[in-house]
């Protein structure tokens, strides 16, 4: 390692150029890099509800829903809103209470539990469907347009809210974590470092990679908004030592030639480095076995990232330190932590003793690990505690309960079966409302005298859709056990013949191919990881040794 170290050493000057134009490069770049907030585009094409999302999106159209809950308003009052929202560009349909009754006749001849479905103490429940996806500029916009003339006491919620909530925090909240991050690491090598200016050193150095990472993320299609919004706190975290390693060897080296201590230290240091580095890359690259495609995602921009990590303190890092040795050495100081050598002997005289303890820990931890609870879909990430979208879905809930659209697709022909369906359908205790074209359009009616505008949303020459409400959340038992009868019933009728889609049974998919997925990744990683420690150590024993730890670290 001493050549490579000494042609580094010798090259700085046009390392650093080479480096600083990268940066530039770089900062031009992130701009462009798409950001895409669709989790259903990461659920495999095998998984059943994902070829019901295609054929939805190639029949009717990818469509997507929200919730309106206007207070302190007269029925009319809610008509008119309603009429106001359904014009908005964007808006595909608006469902309510004047869809089923003449809302002109005296609330008292209203049937007093479809009256409580869209109007209830003042207050008017809507149910809007949009044109395109959530995550589409036309929705998003919509949203906005909605938002706008809606009265400020009112309260929206939904898959599209969610998603431009996400959208527009997304940035505030990286900003947030960086400020917050970034002072407490500085504070943290100043403590650690014999020089205030070494600090700095590292954060630049970092902060080089990190800029390396988020541009060249150009190279990818898209990158989706998870990893982009982790992934730079994730690198600093992950490889600020890379740069500490590098720095403690050139400290312990004797300084009366500054360009050999370099050198020597470059040479200590790389293996060492490159090691931990690989690790870490290993256990990254093991997410782009994941099915549930969103780990090649994350794997892949995470791996790239440790990589310039690696090359930055390889190669950025020497060049600062001797461009800067006169200025580290003028900000240097005493060292602010104490004397560890006490407590490293009494850790060395009660070793048994902590491992008896770890191991003892490591049982109850693991089954506490299994009880965890994890959310999967867009509504973990839009709708936060402390946010607007929080506030209004428990608001809406608490009036007038949940209501999330499952979509159920079935060949077009049969319409005593799909009359039967719907029936059976909405007779299940869970269901709020079913929207289908067998129970909008009587039986014998040619389908050329049905508005074009209704059939088209209901009815193509190949499916017939149902839309139906449920009252639960996206992300609970009786969610997904409702979708389980959904399924029972749409067999009972149309055997395999019908697709099931929508944000529950997306949700679904993704929580059991993430579930399927994680003994993979985590079999993959502990391999990896193994086999580059045998190369690093040449000892058997060791990697075991240092992958239990690990492995009792993440139990932990």
């Amino acid at each position: 390692m001493e050549k490579v170290s000494r042609f580094i050493v010798k090259r700085r000057n046009q390392i650093g150029i080479l480096f600083v134009i990268m940066i530039i490069v770089s900062i031009m770049l992130i701009p462009t890099v798409k950001i895409n907030y669709d989790l259903s585009e990461y659920v495999p094409n095998t998984e059943k509800a994902k070829q019901g999302l295609n054929i939805v999106k190639d029949e009717f159209g990818m469509q997507s829903f929200a919730r309106v809950m206007l207070n302190d308003v007269t029925l009319v009052q809610a008509k008119e809103m309603k009429d106001q929202i359904a014009k908005i560009d964007g808006v595909d349909m608006v469902v309510w209470l004047d869809d089923s009754v003449d809302i002109n006749r005296p609330e008292e001849f209203i049937s007093e539990e479809l009256l409580n479905d869209y109007y209830k103490d003042g207050s008017a429940i809507f149910e809007i469907m949009f044109e395109e996806d959530e995550y589409s500029s036309k929705t998003n916009k919509a949203v906005g347009e909605i938002q706008k003339i809606i009265p400020q006491n009112s309260n929206i919620i939904g898959s599209a809210v969610d998603t431009k909530s996400s959208q527009d925090t997304l940035a505030n909240q990286i900003t947030k974590i960086m400020v917050i991050l970034v002072p407490v690491v500085i504070i943290i090598l100043m403590l650690t470092t014999n020089s205030y200016l070494s600090s700095l050193l590292f954060m630049a150095v970092i902060g080089t990679s990190i800029l390396l990472n988020m541009g060249t993320n150009i190279i990818f299609q898209h990158v989706s908004f998870v990893t982009y919004s982790i992934v730079a706190a994730l690198q600093l975290a992950v490889s600020m030592d890379y740069s500490v390693f590098l720095l403690h060897e050139f400290e312990a080296e004797d300084k009366k030639d500054i360009i050999e201590a370099m050198v020597k230290s470059l040479s200590k240091s790389i293996i060492s480095i490159s090691s931990s580095a690989l690790t870490t890359v290993a256990g990254f690259v093991a997410l782009a076995f994941m099915d549930f495609t969103i780990g090649k995602d994350m794997g892949l921009v995470f791996a790239k990232g440790i990589v310039f990590s690696l090359l930055s303190v390889i190669l950025f890092m020497p060049c600062l330190i001797l461009k800067f040795y006169p200025m580290i050495e003028k900000s240097s100081h005493k060292s602010f932590l104490p004397n560890f050598d006490k407590f490293s002997k009494l850790m060395s005289r009660i070793s048994y003793l902590l491992i008896a303890i770890v191991l003892l820990i490591a049982i109850p931890s693991y089954v506490a690990q299994k009880q965890n609870e994890f959310l999967y879909g867009s509504a973990s990430f839009g709708g936060g505690e402390g946010t607007k979208v929080y506030e209004d879905e428990k608001a809406i809930v608490e009036k007038f309960g949940r209501s999330n659209p499952v979509i159920i697709l079935v060949p077009t022909g049969d319409y005593l079966s799909e009359k039967a369906m719907g029936e059976e359908i909405e007779n299940l205790e869970v269901v709020k409302k079913v929207q289908s074209f067998a129970n909008s359009v009587a039986e014998g009616i040619p389908d050329s005298f049905v508005p074009i505008d209704s059939y088209q949303k209901l009815r193509t020459e190949k499916y017939s859709r149902f839309i139906i409400y449920l009252k639960t959340g996206a992300e609970t038992t009786l969610a997904f056990d409702s979708v389980y009868k959904l399924e029972h019933i749409a067999e009972k009728y149309y055997g395999d013949s019908y697709e099931i889609t929508g944000v529950i049974p997306i949700t679904l998919d993704i929580k059991e191919v993430v579930n399927s997925d994680y003994n993979t990744v985590n079999l993959l990683s502990i391999g990896a990881v193994m086999i580059i420690l045998l190369f690093t150590f040449k000892s058997v024993a060791l990697p075991i040794l240092l992958t239990v730890v690990i492995e009792l670290r993440n139990i932990y």
